[in-house]
């Protein structure tokens, strides 16, 4: 058996979709280690507190900083042991999360290449990014769905590191991306608009928004104003089903 570059891995587990397009469906979750941002702030990884102007924060830092290197071989074993490969053949889709997964594109190629052969069917992978990589041709292969969440001025990161132009038009052209927004109010929507959609020119039916929340409580309450921004604009709104369900927002 050849040998296959490690995956640095944070956590996997089995749930449902919570998010986005494909909300609802049942799916291994495969959270990476990693990401070329800090949403947060510059500081916020060694700090817990928000700077440079953010209002929110990653909500999984604490898990993505976190991890350890997994052989393909292993990592597919332990699926199979827990009957993960059973729900996968069943139609059950693989989400590849992080952090930023796209930071790990050769090993999960490695990865995608030998679950698929084992698992004798095309897979449903979905891929979820921050819009900040372009992905290459042999990852795009495997993947059937991106759900890519580009970053406002309110996560605390310079414009230069949380937009790449080359990327956005990339997801923009890809029939498999959708675009989902964290916002809280108007003025972030504005944001949005000045930031993405119109240098970009991408088109609404491609774009999601999702209020920014980290409980329940929050996620209800602020819902309301953007499920009327999204009427207004119609923009398509994003459930957060593990917040409503399980009130947590990784590892459920």
């Amino acid at each position: 058996m050849s040998v296959l570059p490690p995956l640095k891995v944070s956590e996997c587990f089995y749930s449902i979709q919570g998010e986005g397009p494909s909300a609802g469906v049942p799916a291994i979750f495969l959270r990476l280690s990693g990401c070329n941002l800090t949403c947060g702030g510059l500081n916020t990884c060694k700090t817990g507190e928000l700077d440079n102007g953010a209002t929110w924060r990653c909500d999984t830092i604490e898990v993505w900083l976190k991890g350890e290197n997994v052989s393909p071989h292993n990592l597919i074993l332990d699926w199979e042991n827990k009957g993960w490969l059973h729900n996968i053949k069943n139609g059950a889709h693989i989400v590849v999360t992080g952090g930023e997964p796209l930071l790990q594109e050769d090993a999960l190629v490695a990865f995608f290449q030998t679950l698929e052969v084992l698992i004798k069917k095309k897979l449903y992978i979905e891929c979820e990014t921050n819009g900040t990589i372009r992905p290459a041709s042999d990852f795009d292969y495997f993947i059937s769905q991106y759900n890519v969440s580009p970053k406002l001025k309110n996560s605390g990161m310079p414009k230069d590191k949380r937009i790449n132009g080359h990327a956005i038009q990339f997801f923009k052209r890809s029939e498999k991306a959708t675009f989902k927004f964290v916002i809280r109010a108007r003025d972030e929507y504005d944001q949005l608009l000045g930031d993405y959609i119109t240098p970009f020119n991408i088109n609404k039916s491609k774009i999601m928004i999702m209020p920014a929340a980290s409980s329940r409580q929050a996620f209800v309450l602020n819902s309301l104003p953007i499920l009327e921004l999204c009427k207004q604009e119609n923009i398509r709104f994003s459930p957060r089903y593990q917040l409503l369900f399980w009130d947590k927002t990784t590892g459920v």
